[in-house]
This record gives C-alpha cells, sequence and structure tokens, in this order.
C-alpha cells in the first residue's frame, strides 16, 4: 500500500506541477496578449489625435479662408452701396442727372438719327431723368451689383470649399 500510495503521491505531484507550469505559460501568453493589444490600441489612439489635430489644422485654415473671403467680399458690397448712396444723394441734390442713351435696338441704330450711315454716342438722344426716376435707376444697379457680388461670393465660398474639402 505504500508503493501504491506513493505512485498516486508521484502522479498527484506530477498532474500539480503541470498544472502549475501551464498556468504560468497561460499567464504568460495572456500577458504577452495583453502588451500587444495595449501596444496597438496605442499606436491607434495616437494615429488618432494626430489624424485629428491635422483636421482642426485644416478647419482652422478653411474657416480663415472663409473669414477672409467674406471681409473681402463684404467690404466690396459696402463700398459699391456706399458709392450708390452717394450717387442718389447726388441725384436727390440735383447736382448730378441720370441720362439714359436711347438707341433703336433692333437695328442698332441711334433713334436720333437712324438714316445716317454712320453713327457715334454722340448722335445718340438723352434722356434726362427726374430724380425719382434717377433714383429707380440707381435701385437697379445697387440691386444688380449686390446680386452680382452676392453670386461671386457664393462662387468663392464653393470654390474655396471644394479645395479646402478636396471635393471632386
Amino acid at each position: 500500500m505504500n508503493n501504491n500510495f506513493s505512485i498516486v503521491l508521484v502522479f498527484v505531484v506530477g498532474v500539480a506541477l503541470t498544472w502549475w507550469i501551464e498556468g504560468v505559460r497561460w499567464d504568460a501568453d495572456v500577458s504577452k496578449l495583453k502588451a500587444n493589444h495595449t501596444a496597438e490600441l496605442k499606436k491607434q489612439s495616437d494615429q488618432a489625435v494626430i489624424d485629428l489635430t491635422n483636421q482642426k489644422k485644416r478647419t482652422e485654415a478653411a474657416m480663415a479662408a472663409f473669414e477672409a473671403l467674406d471681409a473681402k467680399h463684404t467690404k466690396e458690397m459696402a463700398d459699391e452701396h456706399a458709392k450708390n448712396e452717394k450717387l442718389r444723394a447726388d441725384v436727390a441734390a440735383g447736382t448730378r442727372r441720370v441720362r439714359i442713351a436711347a438707341a433703336n435696338l433692333a437695328t442698332c441704330n441711334l433713334t436720333r438719327d437712324s438714316t445716317a450711315g454712320s453713327s457715334s454716342l454722340g448722335d445718340a438722344v438723352q434722356i434726362d431723368l427726374t430724380p425719382a426716376g434717377g433714383s429707380v435707376v440707381l435701385s437697379l444697379r445697387e440691386s444688380t451689383s449686390r446680386d452680382a457680388e452676392v453670386i461671386q461670393y457664393l462662387q468663392g465660398y464653393a470654390a474655396e470649399a471644394q479645395k479646402r474639402c478636396k471635393i471632386n
């Protein structure tokens, strides 16, 4: 019985020793996988930080470009509005008059001298408008120039957005 007990004891010690060795190996493998996983996550996190920093710089550059574009067009529109208001005030004060040179657009001959073979702008009939009529013409001029500025602004904004966002 002593002999059987020794065999069982050796077997149990062998199993325990094998169990302990496999546990140590398992822990080493798990630690190695955790370290690899942590390193990979850190690498991805660092790349995400770099990407976000670059995106933030691109966004700030785009916003600065858009602000500069907006400031430029806002100033141009304000200058054009001031010019138009000065013209309107001059017309209302009577220091300037709005004149329209009439031409026969169907034949491209001026209406004053439609029988002449060659005409110049100096031969054109000029129509003086009342201050109210001049104001209407200046309002149309202002509206047209404002629309042209808005279109130019929006086209510039779209072009800048396309360039900054790399839209094809």
